[in-house]
Protein backbone atom coordinates (compact mmCIF):
# COMPACT_ATOMS: atom_id res chain seq x y z
CA UNK A 1 0.00 0.00 0.00
CA UNK A 2 2.11 3.11 -1.55
CA UNK A 3 -0.31 5.58 0.19
CA UNK A 4 2.23 8.46 1.27
CA UNK A 5 3.76 8.20 -2.42
CA UNK A 6 0.29 8.57 -3.46
CA UNK A 7 -0.96 11.14 -1.25
CA UNK A 8 2.66 13.51 -2.18
CA UNK A 9 2.28 13.10 -5.59
CA UNK A 10 -1.84 14.06 -5.47
CA UNK A 11 -0.46 16.78 -3.55
CA UNK A 12 1.60 18.35 -5.96
CA UNK A 13 -1.29 17.82 -8.85
CA UNK A 14 -3.50 19.80 -6.68
CA UNK A 15 -0.57 22.31 -6.61
CA UNK A 16 -0.07 22.85 -10.54
CA UNK A 17 -3.45 22.86 -10.96
CA UNK A 18 -3.79 26.34 -9.52
CA UNK A 19 -3.82 29.45 -11.84
CA UNK A 20 -4.23 27.41 -14.85
CA UNK A 21 -6.87 29.32 -17.08
CA UNK A 22 -7.11 27.65 -20.54
CA UNK A 23 -10.38 26.86 -21.85
CA UNK A 24 -11.97 23.42 -20.98
CA UNK A 25 -13.60 21.63 -23.21
CA UNK A 26 -16.94 20.08 -21.17
CA UNK A 27 -15.47 17.44 -18.50
CA UNK A 28 -17.50 14.80 -20.86
CA UNK A 29 -15.55 15.23 -23.61
CA UNK A 30 -12.29 16.01 -22.22
CA UNK A 31 -12.51 12.17 -19.97
CA UNK A 32 -13.90 10.46 -23.54
CA UNK A 33 -10.84 11.50 -25.47
CA UNK A 34 -8.27 10.81 -22.82
CA UNK A 35 -8.88 8.28 -20.52
CA UNK A 36 -8.39 5.70 -23.98
CA UNK A 37 -5.05 6.95 -24.28
CA UNK A 38 -4.51 7.60 -20.63
CA UNK A 39 -5.26 3.10 -20.09
CA UNK A 40 -3.47 1.86 -23.28
CA UNK A 41 0.01 4.38 -22.00
CA UNK A 42 0.28 3.25 -18.29
CA UNK A 43 -1.04 -0.22 -18.96
CA UNK A 44 -3.95 -0.05 -16.89
CA UNK A 45 -6.74 -2.28 -17.95
CA UNK A 46 -9.87 -0.37 -17.36
CA UNK A 47 -11.12 2.15 -14.78
CA UNK A 48 -14.82 3.31 -13.45
CA UNK A 49 -15.28 7.21 -13.01
CA UNK A 50 -18.06 9.62 -11.94
CA UNK A 51 -18.30 13.27 -11.63
CA UNK A 52 -21.07 14.56 -9.61
CA UNK A 53 -21.88 18.12 -9.52
CA UNK A 54 -24.57 19.76 -6.94
CA UNK A 55 -25.48 16.92 -5.58
CA UNK A 56 -25.96 14.83 -8.76
CA UNK A 57 -24.34 12.48 -11.17
CA UNK A 58 -23.37 14.72 -14.13
CA UNK A 59 -21.48 11.72 -15.44
CA UNK A 60 -20.57 8.15 -15.00
CA UNK A 61 -18.65 5.35 -17.22
CA UNK A 62 -16.43 2.42 -16.97
CA UNK A 63 -13.41 2.45 -19.63
CA UNK A 64 -11.63 -0.71 -20.61
CA UNK A 65 -11.55 -4.26 -18.90
CA UNK A 66 -11.78 -5.59 -15.99
CA UNK A 67 -10.33 -8.60 -16.92
CA UNK A 68 -8.02 -8.22 -20.26
CA UNK A 69 -7.99 -12.24 -21.34
CA UNK A 70 -11.83 -12.54 -21.18
CA UNK A 71 -11.97 -9.24 -22.68
CA UNK A 72 -15.02 -8.35 -19.68
CA UNK A 73 -15.63 -4.50 -19.71
CA UNK A 74 -16.02 -2.26 -16.92
CA UNK A 75 -19.06 -1.08 -16.14
CA UNK A 76 -20.31 0.90 -12.92
CA UNK A 77 -21.33 -2.64 -11.76
CA UNK A 78 -17.91 -3.63 -11.63
CA UNK A 79 -16.25 -4.26 -8.75
CA UNK A 80 -13.11 -2.95 -7.01
CA UNK A 81 -10.18 -2.91 -4.21
CA UNK A 82 -10.26 0.48 -3.04
CA UNK A 83 -7.55 0.49 -0.87
CA UNK A 84 -6.94 3.41 2.21
CA UNK A 85 -10.22 4.55 0.87
CA UNK A 86 -11.38 2.21 3.21
CA UNK A 87 -10.34 4.25 6.23
CA UNK A 88 -13.31 6.75 5.48
CA UNK A 89 -15.93 3.83 5.64
CA UNK A 90 -14.40 2.72 9.07
CA UNK A 91 -14.38 6.34 10.67
CA UNK A 92 -18.01 6.33 9.78
CA UNK A 93 -18.66 3.31 11.42
CA UNK A 94 -16.75 4.23 14.52
CA UNK A 95 -18.34 7.44 14.45
CA UNK A 96 -21.96 5.45 14.52
CA UNK A 97 -20.88 4.04 17.52
CA UNK A 98 -20.16 7.54 19.25
CA UNK A 99 -23.61 8.39 18.32
CA UNK A 100 -24.83 5.29 20.06
CA UNK A 101 -22.70 6.00 23.19
CA UNK A 102 -20.74 2.92 22.51
CA UNK A 103 -17.15 4.24 21.88
CA UNK A 104 -15.93 8.33 22.82
CA UNK A 105 -13.76 10.07 20.66
CA UNK A 106 -11.80 11.27 23.37
CA UNK A 107 -11.69 8.08 25.64
CA UNK A 108 -7.94 5.90 25.48
CA UNK A 109 -8.77 3.08 23.37
CA UNK A 110 -7.18 0.84 25.74
CA UNK A 111 -10.59 1.21 27.47
CA UNK A 112 -12.39 -0.86 25.34
CA UNK A 113 -9.21 -3.74 24.35
CA UNK A 114 -9.37 -7.13 25.87
CA UNK A 115 -7.99 -9.28 23.44
CA UNK A 116 -4.82 -6.90 23.03
CA UNK A 117 -2.73 -4.48 24.51
CA UNK A 118 -0.06 -1.87 23.58
CA UNK A 119 3.51 -3.14 23.86
CA UNK A 120 5.21 -0.86 26.65
CA UNK A 121 7.06 1.77 25.88
CA UNK A 122 7.84 5.20 27.08
CA UNK A 123 4.65 6.91 26.15
CA UNK A 124 1.39 7.00 27.43
CA UNK A 125 -1.15 5.24 25.91
CA UNK A 126 -3.95 7.34 27.50
CA UNK A 127 -3.51 9.92 24.69
CA UNK A 128 -3.93 7.16 22.10
CA UNK A 129 -7.50 7.86 21.61
CA UNK A 130 -10.20 6.87 18.97
CA UNK A 131 -9.38 10.63 17.65
CA UNK A 132 -5.96 10.64 17.37
CA UNK A 133 -5.93 7.37 15.63
CA UNK A 134 -8.89 8.58 13.48
CA UNK A 135 -6.35 11.43 12.44
CA UNK A 136 -3.10 9.95 12.40
CA UNK A 137 -1.90 11.89 15.39
CA UNK A 138 -1.21 9.23 17.62
CA UNK A 139 2.40 8.21 17.09
CA UNK A 140 1.63 4.86 15.78
CA UNK A 141 3.65 2.41 13.19
CA UNK A 142 2.70 0.95 10.31
CA UNK A 143 2.40 3.03 7.85
CA UNK A 144 0.40 0.38 5.36
CA UNK A 145 -0.17 -3.51 4.53
CA UNK A 146 1.08 -5.54 1.79
CA UNK A 147 -1.88 -7.70 1.86
CA UNK A 148 -1.50 -11.56 1.18
CA UNK A 149 -2.12 -13.68 -1.61
CA UNK A 150 -4.78 -15.76 0.00
CA UNK A 151 -7.13 -16.30 2.67
CA UNK A 152 -5.76 -19.31 3.94
CA UNK A 153 -2.58 -17.20 4.83
CA UNK A 154 -4.73 -14.81 7.32
CA UNK A 155 -3.05 -14.05 10.81
CA UNK A 156 -5.95 -13.35 13.04
CA UNK A 157 -6.34 -9.61 14.21
CA UNK A 158 -4.04 -10.14 17.20
CA UNK A 159 -1.79 -11.60 15.34
CA UNK A 160 -1.51 -9.24 13.00
CA UNK A 161 -1.07 -6.05 16.00
CA UNK A 162 2.10 -8.33 17.07
CA UNK A 163 3.07 -7.90 13.28
CA UNK A 164 2.49 -11.38 11.69
CA UNK A 165 1.97 -9.80 8.67
CA UNK A 166 4.49 -11.45 6.43
CA UNK A 167 7.93 -10.86 5.16
CA UNK A 168 7.01 -7.96 3.17
CA UNK A 169 6.00 -5.73 6.63
CA UNK A 170 9.29 -7.78 8.06
CA UNK A 171 7.01 -8.39 11.13
CA UNK A 172 6.33 -4.67 11.97
CA UNK A 173 4.08 -4.69 14.56
CA UNK A 174 1.53 -1.86 15.77
CA UNK A 175 3.43 0.65 18.83
CA UNK A 176 3.40 3.80 19.64
CA UNK A 177 6.76 4.97 18.49
CA UNK A 178 5.87 9.22 18.95
CA UNK A 179 4.30 11.24 21.58
CA UNK A 180 0.73 11.13 20.78
CA UNK A 181 -1.13 13.87 19.55
CA UNK A 182 1.62 16.14 18.89
CA UNK A 183 2.53 15.24 15.08
CA UNK A 184 0.49 13.76 12.13
CA UNK A 185 2.40 10.30 11.42
CA UNK A 186 0.20 8.30 8.99
CA UNK A 187 -0.86 4.97 10.66
CA UNK A 188 -2.49 1.80 8.65
CA UNK A 189 -1.99 0.21 11.75
CA UNK A 190 -3.79 2.71 14.14
CA UNK A 191 -7.00 1.42 11.61
CA UNK A 192 -6.35 -1.91 12.42
CA UNK A 193 -6.68 -0.77 16.35
CA UNK A 194 -9.84 0.32 15.52
CA UNK A 195 -10.91 -2.37 13.57
CA UNK A 196 -10.81 -4.59 16.82
CA UNK A 197 -12.30 -1.87 18.87
CA UNK A 198 -15.31 -2.12 16.63
CA UNK A 199 -15.59 -5.93 17.05
CA UNK A 200 -14.99 -5.81 21.21
CA UNK A 201 -17.30 -2.98 21.49
CA UNK A 202 -20.60 -4.79 19.27
CA UNK A 203 -19.35 -8.43 19.96
CA UNK A 204 -19.65 -8.57 16.13
CA UNK A 205 -16.97 -9.06 13.20
CA UNK A 206 -15.87 -5.84 11.86
CA UNK A 207 -17.08 -6.99 8.23
CA UNK A 208 -20.91 -8.22 9.85
CA UNK A 209 -21.25 -4.56 11.58
CA UNK A 210 -20.21 -2.43 8.60
CA UNK A 211 -22.81 -4.48 6.50
CA UNK A 212 -24.79 -3.31 9.13
CA UNK A 213 -24.65 -0.17 10.37
CA UNK A 214 -23.52 1.51 7.05
CA UNK A 215 -23.80 -0.84 3.87
CA UNK A 216 -27.07 -2.33 4.29
CA UNK A 217 -28.80 1.05 5.63
CA UNK A 218 -26.95 2.64 2.54
CA UNK A 219 -28.30 0.11 -0.08
CA UNK A 220 -25.06 -0.60 -0.81
CA UNK A 221 -25.95 -3.73 -1.89
CA UNK A 222 -22.12 -4.69 -3.48
CA UNK A 223 -20.20 -2.98 -0.66
CA UNK A 224 -18.44 -5.39 1.77
CA UNK A 225 -15.27 -6.17 3.31
CA UNK A 226 -15.86 -9.62 3.46
CA UNK A 227 -14.91 -10.42 -0.15
CA UNK A 228 -18.02 -13.46 -0.66
CA UNK A 229 -18.30 -14.93 -3.95
CA UNK A 230 -21.69 -12.31 -4.27
CA UNK A 231 -19.30 -9.12 -3.49
CA UNK A 232 -16.18 -11.11 -6.27
CA UNK A 233 -18.63 -12.12 -8.97
CA UNK A 234 -18.64 -8.88 -10.90
CA UNK A 235 -15.21 -8.11 -9.71
CA UNK A 236 -12.25 -7.05 -11.82
CA UNK A 237 -8.87 -8.71 -12.01
CA UNK A 238 -6.07 -6.85 -10.45
CA UNK A 239 -2.70 -6.27 -12.81
CA UNK A 240 0.93 -5.27 -11.96
CA UNK A 241 3.07 -2.27 -13.28
CA UNK A 242 3.88 -4.33 -16.32
CA UNK A 243 -0.33 -4.98 -17.70
CA UNK A 244 0.40 -8.84 -16.07
CA UNK A 245 -2.41 -10.15 -14.07
CA UNK A 246 -1.93 -10.57 -10.28
CA UNK A 247 -3.74 -12.33 -7.77
CA UNK A 248 -6.43 -10.15 -5.27
CA UNK A 249 -4.79 -8.91 -2.03
CA UNK A 250 -6.33 -9.95 1.07
CA UNK A 251 -6.07 -8.20 4.23
CA UNK A 252 -6.49 -9.28 7.91
CA UNK A 253 -6.43 -5.31 8.60
CA UNK A 254 -9.76 -4.70 6.63
CA UNK A 255 -10.23 -1.35 8.37
CA UNK A 256 -7.33 0.46 6.65
CA UNK A 257 -7.24 -1.39 3.07
CA UNK A 258 -9.96 -4.24 2.41
CA UNK A 259 -13.15 -2.65 1.57
CA UNK A 260 -14.40 -3.85 -2.12
CA UNK A 261 -17.04 -2.03 -4.17
CA UNK A 262 -18.53 -0.68 -7.22
CA UNK A 263 -18.73 2.84 -8.99
CA UNK A 264 -22.58 2.68 -8.29
CA UNK A 265 -22.17 1.68 -4.49
CA UNK A 266 -19.65 5.07 -4.07
CA UNK A 267 -22.23 7.14 -5.97
CA UNK A 268 -24.73 5.81 -3.20
CA UNK A 269 -22.36 6.86 -0.37
CA UNK A 270 -21.57 10.09 -2.32
CA UNK A 271 -25.29 11.51 -2.16
CA UNK A 272 -25.31 10.18 1.70
CA UNK A 273 -22.62 12.17 2.48
CA UNK A 274 -24.18 15.21 0.65
CA UNK A 275 -27.54 15.77 2.40
CA UNK A 276 -29.20 13.86 4.89
CA UNK A 277 -28.74 10.23 5.47
CA UNK A 278 -29.97 6.88 7.97
CA UNK A 279 -26.51 6.59 9.81
CA UNK A 280 -25.07 9.82 10.99
CA UNK A 281 -26.17 13.06 12.09
CA UNK A 282 -25.07 16.80 10.13
CA UNK A 283 -23.22 17.31 13.24
CA UNK A 284 -21.11 13.96 13.27
CA UNK A 285 -20.37 14.30 9.84
CA UNK A 286 -18.88 17.97 10.03
CA UNK A 287 -16.63 16.50 12.65
CA UNK A 288 -15.16 13.66 10.28
CA UNK A 289 -14.51 16.17 7.58
CA UNK A 290 -13.12 18.61 9.51
CA UNK A 291 -9.35 19.69 9.55
CA UNK A 292 -6.81 18.59 12.29
CA UNK A 293 -4.55 21.19 13.43
CA UNK A 294 -1.89 18.82 14.92
CA UNK A 295 -2.35 16.95 11.14
CA UNK A 296 -1.37 20.03 9.41
CA UNK A 297 -4.82 20.88 8.85
CA UNK A 298 -4.32 18.02 6.38
CA UNK A 299 -6.32 15.38 7.68
CA UNK A 300 -9.96 15.23 9.46
CA UNK A 301 -10.84 11.61 10.64
CA UNK A 302 -11.03 9.16 7.96
CA UNK A 303 -10.38 12.16 5.35
CA UNK A 304 -7.96 14.10 3.55
CA UNK A 305 -8.39 17.96 3.39
CA UNK A 306 -6.60 19.96 1.05
CA UNK A 307 -6.81 23.39 0.43
CA UNK A 308 -4.63 23.79 -3.02
CA UNK A 309 -6.49 25.74 -5.80
CA UNK A 310 -9.30 27.84 -4.50
CA UNK A 311 -11.22 25.50 -3.48
CA UNK A 312 -11.26 22.58 -0.38
CA UNK A 313 -11.40 18.99 -1.47
CA UNK A 314 -11.92 16.34 1.14
CA UNK A 315 -11.81 12.80 0.79
CA UNK A 316 -9.26 9.77 0.24
CA UNK A 317 -6.99 8.20 -2.07
CA UNK A 318 -6.31 4.56 -2.32
CA UNK A 319 -3.23 2.11 -3.05
CA UNK A 320 -3.09 -1.60 -3.13
CA UNK A 321 -0.85 -4.13 -5.49
CA UNK A 322 -3.24 -4.02 -8.39
CA UNK A 323 -5.52 -1.28 -7.50
CA UNK A 324 -5.53 2.90 -7.23
CA UNK A 325 -8.43 4.91 -6.31
CA UNK A 326 -9.63 8.45 -5.69
CA UNK A 327 -12.73 9.80 -4.29
CA UNK A 328 -12.55 13.61 -4.05
CA UNK A 329 -15.33 16.08 -2.79
CA UNK A 330 -16.22 19.76 -2.68
CA UNK A 331 -18.95 19.50 -0.24
CA UNK A 332 -19.72 23.60 -0.45
CA UNK A 333 -21.11 22.44 -3.72
CA UNK A 334 -21.93 18.84 -3.24
CA UNK A 335 -20.04 17.85 -5.79
CA UNK A 336 -16.80 15.46 -6.78
CA UNK A 337 -14.58 12.80 -8.76
CA UNK A 338 -14.99 9.25 -8.07
CA UNK A 339 -11.70 7.05 -9.74
CA UNK A 340 -11.61 3.26 -9.25
CA UNK A 341 -8.79 1.10 -11.62
CA UNK A 342 -8.04 -2.16 -11.44
CA UNK A 343 -3.79 -1.84 -12.03
CA UNK A 344 -1.02 -0.99 -10.38
CA UNK A 345 -0.12 2.10 -12.75
CA UNK A 346 -3.49 3.18 -12.31
CA UNK A 347 -2.04 6.25 -10.64
CA UNK A 348 -1.33 7.85 -14.03
CA UNK A 349 -4.50 7.66 -15.30
CA UNK A 350 -6.38 9.20 -12.17
CA UNK A 351 -3.80 12.47 -11.81
CA UNK A 352 -4.81 13.78 -15.09
CA UNK A 353 -8.68 12.95 -14.61
CA UNK A 354 -8.36 14.50 -11.08
CA UNK A 355 -6.41 17.47 -12.85
CA UNK A 356 -9.11 17.77 -15.93
CA UNK A 357 -11.97 17.77 -13.18
CA UNK A 358 -10.43 20.02 -10.84
CA UNK A 359 -10.00 22.71 -13.89
CA UNK A 360 -13.73 21.71 -14.89
CA UNK A 361 -15.19 22.23 -11.40
CA UNK A 362 -12.92 25.71 -11.17
CA UNK A 363 -14.57 27.72 -13.97
CA UNK A 364 -17.84 26.50 -13.19
CA UNK A 365 -17.46 27.52 -9.64
CA UNK A 366 -16.43 30.80 -10.76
Amino acid sequence: MKQFIFNILLACILTQVYGQTSSQHDIKATLEAQIPILLKEHKTPGIAIAILKNGKVYYKKGFGYGNTQKQEVISTHTGFNIGSISKTFTAWGVMKLVEQGKLNLDTPVTTYLTRWQFPASKYDTDKVTTRAILNHTAGLSVHGYPGFSSAKNLPTLEASLNGENGPANENEKVDIILEPQTKFKYSGGGYTILQLVIEEVTGMSFSAYMDKAIFKPLKMKHTSFNLSSHILQDSATPYDEEGNEMYLVRFTAQAAAGLHTTLDDLILFSKASFSKNPILSSESFTTLITPTEVANNDYGLGYMVMDRFGFRIIGHAGSNDGWQSGMMFNFETNSGIIMLTNGSNGKNVLFPCLQKWAQWHKKNME
